[in-house]
């Protein structure tokens, strides 16, 4: 996938996501299934994942090579990047949690407009990388190790998706 349709899918999924809960009960924001987070834990792992992407993609290029090596394969597809983020998500312990702190429903709007900013500076992030640099460097994932830069982007697009999925399913 070139940069333009990357950056367009991302910025899309980013949307969409802003979109739903923009368009969701206030009252709810506070509130999720049974042990599980409400919507203002899923937009704020959403913007935190958002901002530490941006900080890798905003570091100087031969910091990233040094201090996470060039890549030595070609970036995986979306699809790939998806099942290997599925099966990883399937042997995470049930007591292992990520963070996602808890915002009153007052916050939501101000948390919305965080959220589309995080986008606009990925987006304007993703503007300093060439095709080849995408595929060159590497910036490490909590759970799938040292991605591509592209395929972090790939991941991140699913990863919004994945989140608003699970909203619109159980919220």
């Amino acid at each position: 996938m070139n940069i333009p349709i990357l950056k367009q899918k991302l910025v899309a999924s980013f949307q969409e996501t802003i979109d739903w809960i923009q368009a969701h009960d206030d009252a709810k924001f506070e509130q999720g299934p049974e042990g599980k987070w409400d919507t203002s834990q899923h937009l704020d792992h959403l913007m935190g994942t958002a901002t530490r992407v941006t900080m890798g993609l905003n570091l100087p290029k031969p910091m990233i090579i040094e201090r996470f090596g060039p890549s030595n394969r070609q970036s995986e597809d979306y699809d790939t990047i998806v099942a290997h983020y599925r099966e990883k998500l399937t042997a995470i312990p049930p007591n292992v949690v990520p963070t996602g702190n808890k915002h009153p429903r007052t916050e939501k709007m101000s948390l919305l407009s965080q959220f589309e900013a995080q986008s606009n500076e990925v987006s304007k992030a993703i503007d300093a990388w060439t095709e080849q640099e995408l595929d060159d460097h590497l910036l490490p994932h909590p759970l799938l190790g040292n991605l591509t830069v592209r395929e972090l982007l790939l991941w991140m697009t699913y990863h919004n998706h994945h989140h608003l999925n699970n909203l619109k399913e159980n919220y």
